[in-house]
């Protein structure tokens, strides 16, 4: 089934205009897995400090009410990071590939490609958050009643924070608006009847942009009849969180459905120069500046041995005759590289995920192409012209 032209127009004008979509803060590596902080976290975060400082002010000194808000906010943020830990390990223990994970404020969003999506383990994926989130939420209530579980006791009345925040996350994760839980649940009972990943997941992606435009629209509703500031602006604020992430949902599927069938054989090339590792950057220098071209191979005996790009030669001018290519490259046993039959879609998520602009098309050590983060775009703007 074609994709509709108005969702192509929105990723392509969205995305496509630009180099990258920033997919947030790169917090490293888990299981080998990237993991990113969504840029709503940067809002969130302060609102959860500022609400908690309000909502203590004139109980202790203001500057401890701002120490103890940053600290929940951490806190929460820390009980994400752990429900998503959970979340990864059972897709990884289902054997589902997992690209990478956002984590966003409702919770993570691991992204599982199509081949490795099968209905039932995505379903136990769907369940295992929520669940998660009830277990930590539960943690925190055993802290409030172990520390009292009264309103005099500060430390408490945080642990009851804390409690509520994750409690809302189980229940809010129950929607059932991808990528929430519900969503993911959703789409996994959408496969089973379907058998389209893409249909199924267009379906979900645009539930979840529904639900997070009447949030939007309730939490204005709610500010406007005097509600109270915090439920009416967490309320909007998540609705926008929760578009948003639906958004960049439906954008992954419409790349995907314009890259089906096409390979890294269909997607290489061999415009590029070798140049030989034993070279001091000093003989090299002119070349590698007039040429226009920002990555350069490093060929032995036919042999991939490595990429340099205009990053790994900003050394001073005094080591220019010392340093050989050899020392500035990167080896190829610490690139990512493809097959030729590999999928290009996946080249793209790669390239976004470890921000890298290419990947080498490797077959038997042997370098057959190379595939650049800018080709890709530029077949997806093909795309975009032809179709709309």
């Amino acid at each position: 089934m074609p994709c509709p032209i108005w969702p192509q127009r929105l990723y392509y004008r969205t995305h496509l205009i630009g180099e990258k979509m920033p997919r947030g803060l790169n917090l490293g590596e888990v299981f080998g897995i990237p993991v990113r902080l969504h840029y709503t976290w940067f809002v969130a975060l302060p609102l959860i400090a500022i609400a908690l400082v309000v909502y203590f002010y004139g109980i202790q000194p203001l500057w401890l009410n701002v120490i103890h808000g940053i600290t929940a906010s951490l806190l929460f943020l820390a009980s994400i990071c752990a429900r998503e830990l959970v979340h990864t390990f059972v897709a990884i223990n289902r054997d589902m590939h997992v690209g990478s994970v956002t984590l966003y404020v409702f919770g993570g969003a691991p992204r599982i490609t199509e081949q490795n999506t099968r209905p039932v383990p995505e379903l136990l994926v769907a369940i295992v958050g929520p669940v998660s989130s009830l277990i930590i939420a539960s943690i925190f209530y055993a802290l409030y009643y172990a520390l009292g579980g009264v309103e005099t006791s500060m430390p408490a009345e945080f642990m009851q924070w804390l409690f509520f925040f994750n409690l809302m996350i189980a229940l809010f994760n129950l929607i059932p608006a991808f990528p929430l839980d519900g969503g993911r649940g959703l789409r996994a009972i959408l496969l089973m009847i379907m058998g389209d990943y893409s249909r199924a997941t267009r379906i979900s992606a645009l539930t979840g942009r529904i639900i997070g435009f009447l949030l939007i629209l309730a939490g204005i509703v709610l500010i406007a009849t005097g509600g109270g500031w915090f439920a009416s602006v967490a309320t909007a604020v998540l609705g926008w969180f929760l578009a948003e992430a639906a958004t960049a949902s439906q954008r992954e599927v419409i790349v995907r459905d314009a890259f089906r069938g096409i390979t890294a054989h269909d997607m290489m090339t061999q415009d590029y120069t070798p140049i030989k590792q034993q070279l001091t950057f000093g003989v090299v220098r002119e070349y590698i500046i007039n040429s226009g071209q920002h990555c350069f191979t490093v060929i032995e005996d036919g042999k991939l041995q490595g990429i340099v790009t205009l990053g790994d030669i900003q050394i001073p001018q005094k080591r220019w005759d010392s340093t050989r290519i050899s020392d500035v490259m990167t080896s190829a046993s610490k690139l990512k590289t493809a097959p030729l039959n590999q999928p290009a879609v996946d080249l793209l998520e790669q390239m976004d995920d470890y921000d890298i602009e290419q990947i080498p098309v490797v077959q038997e050590g042997k370098l057959m192409g190379m595939v650049t983060h800018e080709r890709l775009l530029r077949f997806l703007r093909a795309r975009a012209v032809l179709k709309a």
